[in-house]
């Protein structure tokens, strides 16, 4: 009022808690030795910081009550009156009720308008008291969840016990827009945190699939999917957009795939740099993610680190020494055919040799390879970017894929003009490649004059060595790996996966690769000119030494690297009778 004296700072401090009372009788004896109240500030420094005298004097000058949110123990009900993206954009914090009404921290507790939009929105009177932005946006994180994996777990333990999570459908009622949604800080938290949890694990791919009642987080790890904590469904659309906004995406649109990529750098791990693939499409509960992690790291195997026996090493560095032809990696998506090829690119980069690729997209970045990425939108495929290859002088090219006649007519076409052709095929074994080729309609001839080798290969996961135990193999297994039973050799072994904390109580830690290798000879030109079927040619070639996928399995079984179980899940059903080659 008009006239009256200006209440202290001293009793601002005390009316909201900011002085103790022994603090407070000292302060107040100090002052009435004084010999000016302008002493006041000069002596409250000595008992509170300086950024608290500052809010005292703002709360002073307004009228208004003020708050110390550090201080602050969130209440459990006042809390979930309001959301966190909503909190955050609009700087306020909810603290507590106070009968029918909500006690709000503002920066700006004179704003008639916010504090007429907080009471539409929480339903509630508001009181505003009044607050330091900076302690508003750290209190917010506090209460809504700073930890992340308690975010995606759906909770936040708090003073007041478990917060629940906002509702995404909810806060869009007040405005917000889906590149709001996604800078979320809790929000990008998590999104942080499951990309670097699945590097830390190891993961190749992390899909984040809606259905009607839940958001569903797997990674696949050792080739296998594994279900890992997913956040609430109402968080679905908050973390589908982050991950659109972080790869570039249009994130306002819904309703089409989308393919985008996220280059990122871990600092936590190394600085590992992680080149990340992510694919959108929309299902009936929302946009379905699909995020292909790319290692750098992993392009520097050579093959010797593939896990190739001895004899299937030597003759497939022979094969990929020819002068020209073409050499095939066949196999699922999945089994590790593009680690293959770029392992046997690094084998034969030397300064003299020329070589470029042409990739659906380009995953590695190789040093002293030209790499092309395919790009349909512009005319840029697999069989015209094999036209102008062969203007630039190169004297190895790989493929990524042969799909279509014209890209296998061109790989033809690239091998018989002097050049060694690296590409791979989606075929179940090695002796199927011939027959798929000329189901695409390439003359047998064309077949049996270019073809060098192929290798099909599967990547059975590794026993844990810390964990695993050996047994005996069973009476099925041996049967399944076509071995007489009257033949078992009493000391043979095999791992069996135990699980334990190293491996994630899987029993299974890593992959190993498992091959088939097969070398053209005169007899499978001979089939593959008559264009005979894939039973044909793989009796033949077995006859001449080729070693089929089970059998590599069970030798590697053998040496404690896979289990029986591994290898039969991934390798064909085939009459197979072999010997004990251990």
């Amino acid at each position: 009022m008009y006239g009256q004296k200006q209440r202290s700072l001293l009793d601002v401090l005390e009316e909201n808690g900011a002085i103790t009372d022994e603090n407070a009788a000292q302060v107040r004896a100090r002052l009435r030795l004084a010999d000016d109240d302008s002493d006041e500030a000069a002596i409250l420094r000595e008992y509170v910081s300086q950024a608290m005298i500052d809010l005292a004097t703002r709360a002073r000058t307004m009228g208004v009550p003020f708050v110390v949110l550090a201080d602050v123990q969130p209440e459990l009900e006042a809390v979930q009156k309001m959301r966190s993206s909503y909190a955050y954009k609009s700087r306020v914090v909810p603290i507590r009720m106070e009968g029918d009404a909500l006690v709000v921290a503002m920066a700006d507790p004179l704003d008639l308008e916010l504090i007429d939009e907080l009471r539409i929105v929480t339903d509630y009177e508001i009181v505003s008291v009044l607050g330091e932005t900076e302690e508003i946006e750290d209190a917010v994180r506090r209460f809504y969840g700073k930890s992340t994996e308690q975010l995606i777990a759906g909770t936040l333990s708090g003073p007041s016990g478990a917060v629940e999570l906002e509702s995404v459908e909810e806060i869009s009622d007040y405005g917000l827009q889906a590149d709001v949604l996604a800078r979320d800080p809790t929000v990008m938290e998590a999104v942080n945190q499951i990309i670097i949890d699945a590097v830390r694990v190891g993961a190749t791919d992390i899909h984040i699939e809606p259905f009607e009642d839940e958001v569903q987080i797997r990674y696949r790890i050792d080739g296998v999917l594994e279900r890992k904590p997913a956040p609430s469904k109402h968080l679905q659309r908050a973390i589908t957009s982050r991950v659109k906004l972080m790869s570039d995406m249009n994130i306002a649109e819904t309703r089409r795939p989308q393919d985008g990529r996220i280059e990122i750098r871990i600092a936590t791990l190394g600085r590992r740099e992680i080149d990340i693939r992510v694919s959108t499409v929309p299902t009936v509960w929302g946009e379905s993610v699909a995020m292909r992690i790319l290692d750098k790291n992993t392009v520097r195997r050579g093959l010797d680190q593939l896990g190739l026996l001895d004899e299937n090493l030597i003759l497939f560095r022979e094969m990929i020494r020819k002068p020209w032809g073409i050499i095939l990696a066949t196999g699922p998506t999945g089994s590790g055919k593009t680690t293959t090829l770029n392992a046997c690119l690094n084998e034969i980069n030397e300064e003299g040799v020329k070589i470029i690729t042409v990739e659906d997209p380009v995953e590695y970045d190789m040093e002293g390879i030209n790499q092309i990425g395919v790009n349909a939108e512009i005319g840029v495929t697999f069989s015209a970017a094999l036209r102008h290859i062969l203007r630039q002088d190169p004297d190895k090219v790989m493929v990524g894929e042969i799909r279509d006649l014209e890209t296998a007519e061109m790989a033809i076409h690239t091998s018989l003009t002097g050049h060694l052709v690296f590409s791979s095929l989606h075929t179940n074994d090695a002796p199927q490649s011939i027959t798929r080729l000329i189901s695409m309609g390439i003359d047998p001839y064309l077949i049996a004059s270019t073809l060098e080798g192929v290798v099909a290969q599967r990547l059975p996961r590794r026993v844990c060595p810390s964990c695993s135990k050996k047994e005996a193999p069973t009476d099925k297994e041996l049967t399944a790996f076509g071995i007489n039973l009257d033949k078992r050799e009493s000391d043979w072994v095999v791992p069996r996966p135990v699980g334990c904390a190293q491996c994630r109580g899987t029993g299974y830690r890593g992959r190993i690769g498992i091959y088939e290798i097969m070398q053209m000879t005169e007899p499978l030109r001979d089939l593959a000119l008559k264009g005979v079927s894939a039973g044909h040619i793989r009796r033949a070639a077995t006859q001449g030494g080729m070693q089929s996928l089970r059998m590599d399995g069970w030798r590697k079984s053998l040496r404690g690297i896979t289990t029986p179980e591994e290898v039969i899940r991934l390798t064909p059903d085939e009459d197979m009778a072999i010997t004990h080659t251990g």
